[in-house]
């Protein structure tokens, strides 16, 4: 059973339709959230958090109609928000436990899980200290803190590291990972493409209010890939001119080499049996993976034509 299904999410601000009938599942593990800025991104997370309605369509959270849980829905979902999120005046370990009773923890339970999630996230002994004197490393922390603090199944992350230095960075996307080991199920917003890369399974690519692709990182990034780069010995222009009249992309590449991009069921026996014909001869060729950018930049083409 999926942790989040979303199923024909369309949310509107006025006669502006934000969301056109979004759909995925995340069933485990973390889903990357990506897209331009004004996509919808956060308009989907808000919705998720039943804090803007919904113009049709549903989500379920482990399988129960979002409609149907109403203020239980904070029971199944933590929220690390960008901004915000930190109430001025109150210690780390007295926000925390806050929360916790906002989501229905007696208050002894609240604060005992104050103090574990707090040392979780590795802030055990800045706990006492006001909230709002933490860096912005540790601020992040609290919030994921704050969002773990009733153990729910399904975490919502809007830019995680945004304002982090590489070491805060890199101390929240080991502790995502390892949230992910435990069984959490993460949707993690992001524009920051290596982060996604790091942490997650999938990837959802919202543009213009629509999911412009929804596949497993690995099926998108290597499963499909037909990349080559290609060091040519002979006459570079003919074997480009060659490549680009069997329907094939080719151009320049990595370190002097050429690249060369096969439609998918194409490989290395067609690109050796192009270079026999021709007055030259590959010397060495390797399989290039597709990043996640070339793979974002694709999506956002698709739709944008």
């Amino acid at each position: 059973m999926a942790v989040l299904s979303v199923r024909d999410v369309k949310v509107s601000y006025g006669a502006n339709e934000a969301l056109k009938g979004v759909s995925f599942e995340a069933v485990s593990g973390a889903v990357g959230l990506l897209g331009p800025n004004g996509a919808g991104k956060s308009t989907l997370i808000k919705a998720l958090l039943n804090l803007v309605p919904l113009s049709s369509g549903a989500f379920t959270v482990l399988g129960q109609e979002s409609a149907r849980l109403g203020s239980g829905l904070r029971d199944q979902v933590g929220y690390v928000p960008e901004s915000q999120g930190i109430r001025a005046g109150l210690s780390g370990v007295a926000w925390v436990a806050l929360l916790g009773e906002v989501s229905g923890l007696p208050r002894r339970a609240a604060v005992e899980r104050a103090h574990e999630t707090l040392q979780y996230v590795g802030l055990g002994e800045a706990r006492y200290r006001e909230g709002q004197t933490y860096s912005t490393g540790m601020q992040q922390r609290l919030k994921l803190a704050a969002a773990l603090v009733h153990d729910p199944a399904l975490v919502l992350l809007d830019e995680p590291t945004a304002g982090m230095d590489p070491t805060g960075r890199d101390e929240m996307l080991e502790l995502c990972r390892d949230l992910v080991k435990q069984g959490k199920t993460l949707l993690f917003s992001t524009h920051i493409l290596k982060d996604v890369e790091a942490v997650c399974s999938r990837v959802v690519i919202l543009h213009k209010g629509k999911v412009a692709a929804c596949a497993g990182l690995e099926e998108v990034t290597r499963g499909e890939a037909q990349h080559f780069l290609v060091q040519w010995e002979g006459k570079r222009d003919e074997f480009v001119a060659a490549c680009q009249q069997a329907g094939w992309k080719a151009g320049d590449g990595q370190n002097n080499l050429l690249k060369v991009v096969l439609p998918q069921g194409a490989g290395p026996r067609e690109l050796f049996g192009l270079a026999s014909g021709l007055q030259g001869s590959i010397h060495r060729f390797v399989r290039e993976e597709t990043s996640l950018e070339e793979v974002f930049l694709e999506a956002l083409a698709k739709e944008t034509v």
